[in-house]
């Protein structure tokens, strides 16, 4: 089974939960880039930093964050703005720049979880593609 969710429906169910401006682009089948908008009073300016999905197993998703010269140690100062709106349990930070991400944690996506095996996350120019198989169905 394979299905596909938007970057403009990641990037509204992100907003939802965090209240930050940010977008996503495709880099490539493994990497997408995440962009935030930061305002600097006399102009805006867009950063951005590349996920890499490392694998998935569960419900737990591996990425690796790179973002250039300056950019790695930055994605850290982020995640510790945004800690207090992002749902308990959802992430963990790990050793080399990857994150751990529990998706069942995030109310929305639990119910996908629970009727689906995901197997494999792959980005298309629009899109995550989900692959997976039914849970039951045999």
């Amino acid at each position: 089974m394979k299905a596909t969710v938007s970057y403009q429906e990641l990037q509204k169910l992100v907003a939802e939960q965090t209240q930050q401006p940010i977008s996503f682009e495709f880099v490539d089948s493994k990497t997408l880039k995440v962009l935030y908008e930061l305002n600097l009073g006399i102009m805006k300016k867009k950063i951005g930093v590349d996920l890499k999905v490392l694998d998935i197993v569960g419900t737990d998703l591996r990425v690796r964050y790179s973002g250039g010269f300056g950019m790695d140690g930055l994605v850290g100062m982020a995640l510790n703005m945004v800690r207090d709106k992002i749902p308990a349990g959802l992430l963990e930070e790990q050793p080399d720049h990857v994150l751990l991400l529990h998706l069942a944690k995030i109310d929305k996506a639990r119910p996908v979880f629970e009727r689906i095996q995901v197997k494999d996350l792959n980005m298309l120019a629009d899109a995550v593609e989900v692959v997976g198989d039914f849970i039951g169905f045999e």
